[in-house]
């Protein structure tokens, strides 16, 4: 695909892709007028109950080992700052979402549980894996409480 390498274009598609299964979920998308606010959308359940979003993804897997397998592995970088990343500030965020492209996978994560965290490694399709973030993948019901 022409301009895929674009972090910008790269980053539009996660949030389309974001809007669209929302929308499937039974849930309202609002969009912000320009990028220059901490949050990609603001998405509202059918109780009225608001979460201000930010949206991240991936293309890319990386491959390690353990205990002499191969693990597929999935880094988000869930940071803002082109230069210098700087943690996403949950005052202003309340639930990030990544998206693991080739799987076509989401994990909704609440802001505080990245604890702060400049990068999110997954490995979705490895049991023996401790990750404290697989217990949000495709946790939509997140939106519904």
């Amino acid at each position: 695909m022409s301009g895929w390498n674009d972090n910008k274009r790269k980053g539009t598609a996660w949030e389309f892709a974001f809007y669209a299964r929302a929308l499937k979920e039974g849930l309202d998308v609002f969009l912000p007028c320009g990028d220059h606010l901490p949050q990609d959308c603001i998405v509202v359940n059918g109780a009225g109950t608001v979460f201000k979003v930010q949206i991240k993804g991936t293309s890319t897997k990386a491959v390690s080992s353990h205990k002499n397998s191969k693990i597929e592995r999935y880094k988000v970088v869930a940071a803002g700052g082109s230069n210098s990343k700087t943690p996403i500030d949950c005052t202003k965020v309340d639930v990030v979402a990544c998206y693991i492209l080739p799987l076509d996978l989401w994990y909704i994560i609440p802001c505080l549980a990245l604890n702060n965290a400049v990068s999110v490694w997954f490995s979705p399709n490895y049991e023996e894996t401790k990750s404290k973030f697989e217990v949000y993948k495709e946790s939509w019901d997140y939106f519904k409480c």
